[in-house]
């Protein structure tokens, strides 16, 4: 007889996990400043970085600010950062 052994590949969350609001979307990305945070993991920069090209040909005049964070969840102060430097936000781990 043998004994099959289910894990759960479910991890608990590292760092502070903390509720947010969402704030409204802006009805157009023209002429806007849009903050690109990467986590440090493998791809999620090729990932940013070609979601911000693919930005700036839909829209006009888009600048991009490229952060990179270092951890997931992403350090509290480059997040702040972003958010004050920046009128949209996307983050992206890519694993």
């Amino acid at each position: 007889m043998h004994l099959l052994e289910v894990l759960n590949p479910v991890a608990p969350q590292r760092g502070v996990a903390t509720a947010m609001t969402i704030n409204p979307r802006p009805a157009s990305l023209d002429n806007k400043v849009v903050g690109l945070i990467w986590s440090g993991t493998h791809g999620g920069d090729v990932a940013l970085k070609t979601a911000g090209r693919m930005l700036q040909e839909r829209f006009q005049n888009v600048e991009l600010k490229f952060y990179k964070g270092g951890g997931y969840p992403n350090p509290p102060h480059i997040v702040k950062q972003a958010g004050e430097e920046c009128d949209v936000v996307i983050g992206a781990t890519a694993d």
